[in-house]
């Protein structure tokens, strides 16, 4: 049933609200949760993937006859094998005339790290030597790994095709661009590269996959992030119909958008379909630092429009970004920097450019926000850059642009809709916490004693809940569109609560949060509430955008959890009215008894009514029926199609908030060292604060990491430099500063509680936060940051080049 139609409308709350532990963390703590890697099944095989040397090459031949004669070896795959019994792969994206790709390469490997050969063997050391006795012959093939070059004519194709590496190119043009351009007063221009970097979840990614010979049914348990969105990949790869599919979801250990490997399932079941026993796959730390996936790098040239006092009349943006060999979920990196386009600004009109390319590289895919802090990162530099040029300082430029509170709900250029907030009021706030004025004093101290000390500001939306409308924009597809999510609520027998989603927790607390959320609606406690951790497809409610993905939780799964809850207490209501012989609606439900108003004494417990839906069934209220549950699917109201003027609501709730950041630069190491880190944000209603602040935390660290030491690095022939937790490192305690979080509250008046997205918001402005500081830092030397990251090698190599330049120059006359 899809229940009642869910109302905005809330009544007091008695959990919402509060900053409840977390249910589910002794589990963690202790080792008692259930990961994919802990299952273990009768029979199972383990499977090792061959993976390509070369990141261009022709395959010649593939000889696996030494593989198949090592012990324990139960069956060795090719690409061949694949294109003989399997469809080729769906795009999770479509795009137009995709060609034939496989879960091992066919003919031709594209990227260091690609899957070539398959062993299922009875142990994972077995099925890895193996490996070792695989022959592969291979001529390389001219290698592109600049993103800028791949669309040069001539430049090597990764698929012949297609006809080129451009796999999308469009431009969107909102509002009278040209004309602000030529009315301008100043246009300021410049170019930022971004880099390849990734989340690196504890959990890596994993599946076992079982078929059952009898009935045909295909198991796989896996800790895919998109479960819904999966499903019809596996079984179109597979041939089978969506009923021969149980998808399993046991708990996630960390995604951050990158467990989304469908190819990984299809692999394991094709293995488990030949040999009829249980296969399993986990990839090892170096497999997913290769080859899992990226955030996509790229090139973003962007030129602004100023007008009088600092204000930016219009924005052009040409975004090339490098997908890698991504085939699977392209163009998802240009089209979500349409939702934060203009930022916080009043920005009137925008042309955006976009290119998606291929490249000789390990495929790109979703990671903590998904272009956004790139897009982020090159407006607010533009904004620093452009209140330097003025001479204005850096809070000014922002307050002459933001869009106003009294503006809400804000339509931007693109067809963004922006539900609420207080951006002037944020920045006050954060320059207030962290003392700016201060801050400034303290600086220019520093300075004269020739310490390099500097504040950055960045502001930023942080939109979520991504509208599968806006990918209309790149497939020219309809079919799907919306956004939306599904929950179970039950009542026992006994009066307890169960409530299973789409959507299994990969770290956020939705455990402890739902049992808030059904608590109040039902009038008992969070310890009454049980919420499975796991997804079964067979089981839970799912549709197509079930999963986790673009901090949807707030505005989706929320509606389905009131939803279903809500159809619940209805029928509880309707069954206690009946035992009481009163009208449901003199009814109240508090501590899981329901009392009639005025009449505490006139009462039913929540078991008794459980007890009539399930036991004493001819208790029930005549036509009703039996049974205490409901099953919600809700869709958000606010999605839309993109109308004739290519505007749409690409995602759908927003948050926002401010960095302000201080930081020293060691002029010897290179070095940033934290002074002080400010975070002020609004992510609307907060269900529990403490787990939100928690989410700030980590996304912020995320940035850290982002800005100042993570990236994947490629020679010109391909090769992955920096492989390792060695070459490739994320930040510690030690590098992460103590941050200082305040929050305000503006509900959203689209979503059920009035939440906004949470989780990705730290990982969005902390890049241009701490680029703007150190640049504020270094410039007493002149030096621009256009690129990321800031290592101390990188600023050392800066420094040293303006010093020698200064040095060189001649003297004022």
């Amino acid at each position: 049933m899809t229940g009642t139609l869910v109302s905005a409308e809330n009544g007091p709350t008695r959990w919402i609200g509060r900053a409840l532990k977390r249910v589910e963390d002794p589990r963690f703590l202790t080792g008692r949760a259930t990961y994919v890697d802990d299952l273990r099944m009768p029979g199972m095989l383990h499977l090792a993937i061959l993976r390509s040397p070369h990141a261009h090459a022709r395959i010649l031949r593939v000889d696996t006859r030494g593989a198949s004669t090592v012990p324990g070896v139960a069956a060795v795959l090719v690409g061949d094998d694949l294109v003989r019994a399997m469809a080729p792969l769906r795009p999770l994206i479509p795009i137009p005339h995709p060609p034939s790709t496989y879960p091992l390469a066919v003919e031709r490997v594209r990227y260091v790290g690609e899957p070539v050969a398959a062993v299922a063997a009875g142990d994972r050391a077995s099925a890895e030597d193996a490996l070792d006795a695989i022959r592969v012959e291979y001529e390389p093939l001219p290698v592109v790994v600049d993103p800028e070059r791949a669309i040069e004519h001539g430049s090597p194709v990764l698929f012949g095709e297609l006809g080129s590496n451009v796999l999308w190119h469009d431009t969107f043009t909102y509002g009278d661009v040209d004309g602000a351009f030529a009315a301008a007063r100043e246009i300021l221009a410049e170019r930022f590269t971004m880099h390849r970097y990734a989340s690196t979840p504890l959990e890596t990614f994993g599946v076992i996959a079982q078929v059952d010979p009898g009935t045909g049914l295909v198991t796989i348990w896996s800790n895919d992030q998109r479960p819904g969105l999966t499903s019809g990949v596996v079984t179109d790869a597979l041939r089978i119909p969506q009923n021969r599919l149980r998808l399993v979801g046991p708990e996630i250990g960390g995604g951050f958008g990158n467990k989304r490997k469908a190819p990984y399932l299809v692999l394991a079941a094709m293995l488990a379909r030949q040999t009829r026993r249980p296969v399993k796959y986990v990839e090892d730390r170096q497999e997913n630092l290769t080859a899992l996936m990226h955030a996509a790098n790229g090139v973003m040239d962007v030129k602004v429009a100023l007008g009088p006092g600092g204000r930016v009349l219009a924005l052009s943006v040409r975004d090339l970004v490098d997908e890698g060999c991504n085939l699977q979920n392209p163009t998802l990196y240009s089209l979500l920097k349409l939702s934060n386009i203009v930022n916080c600004y009043q920005i009137k009109a925008v042309r955006f450019e976009g290119y998606a390319v291929l490249t000789n590289k390990c495929p790109s895919g979703a990671n903590r926000g998904i272009g956004k802090p790139a897009m982020c990162f090159a407006i607010e530099r533009m904004m620093d850059l452009a209140a330097r040029g003025l001479g204005q300082d850096p809070a000014q430029i922002r307050f002459a642009n933001f869009i106003q509170p009294e503006e809400f709900p804000y339509e931007t250029p693109v067809g963004a809709v922006y539900d609420s907030g207080d951006y002037p009021e944020t920045l006050r706030r954060a320059l207030a916490v962290a003392d700016y004025a201060g801050l400034r004093a303290a600086q220019a101290e520093a300075r004269q004693a020739n310490r390099f000390v500097g504040i950055g500001i960045a502001a930023a939306v942080e939109p979520s809940t991504s509208n599968l409308s806006a990918y209309i924009l790149a497939t020219g597809k309809p079919g799907t569109s919306g956004v939306g999510e599904a929950a179970l609520v039950r009542v026992e027998l006994d009066g307890s609560v169960r409530v299973a989603t789409g959507n299994v927790a990969s770290g956020q607390g939705y455990p402890t949060v739902i049992g808030q959320i059904v608590a109040d609606e039902l009038g008992v406690t969070p310890e009454q509430v049980s919420v499975s951790p796991w997804f079964d497809s067979h089981e839970n409610p799912w549709m197509f955008s079930s999963g986790s993905f673009s901090n949807k939780f707030a505005g989706t799964d929320t509606g389905a959890i009131v939803g279903a809850a809500r159809a619940v207490r209805a029928k509880i209501a309707g069954i206690a009215g009946h035992l009481l012989e009163v009208a449901p609606e003199d009814l109240d439900l508090h501590d899981g008894v329901i009392t009639v108003s005025g009449l505490p004494g006139r009462r039913v417990t929540l078991a008794e009514v459980a007890a009539a839906a399930y036991r004493d069934l001819l208790a029930l209220p005549p036509g009703v029926q039996g049974g205490l549950e409901a099953r919600y699917y809700y869709v958000n109201p606010t999605a839309n199609r993109p109308d004739g003027s290519r505007r749409v609501r690409v995602q759908l709730t927003f948050s926002n908030s401010v960095h302000v950041t201080a930081v020293e630069v060691d002029p010897r190491t290179g070095a940033v060292r934290f002074l002080r880190y400010v975070i002020v944000h609004d992510c609307g209603r907060e269900i529990n604060p403490r787990l939100v602040e928690g989410m700030v935390h980590g996304a912020t660290a995320h940035g850290v990491g982002a800005t100042l030491l993570e990236e994947f690095v490629y020679d010109d022939h391909g090769q992955l430099l920096t492989g390792t937790f060695t070459d490739y490192p994320k930040p510690t305690a030690m590098d992460v500063p103590s941050f200082t979080v305040e929050t305000l509250e503006s509900p959203s008046p689209f979503t059920v509680l009035g939440t906004k997205g949470v989780g990705e918001g730290g990982a969005i402005p902390s890049l241009a936060a701490i680029a703007n500081a150190v640049e504020d830092a270094l410039a007493p030397l002149g030096i621009k940051i256009t690129r990321l990251p800031l290592t101390p090698a990188r600023i050392w190599e800066a420094i040293r080049h303006a010093q020698d330049a200064a040095r060189s120059a001649p003297p004022v006359a």
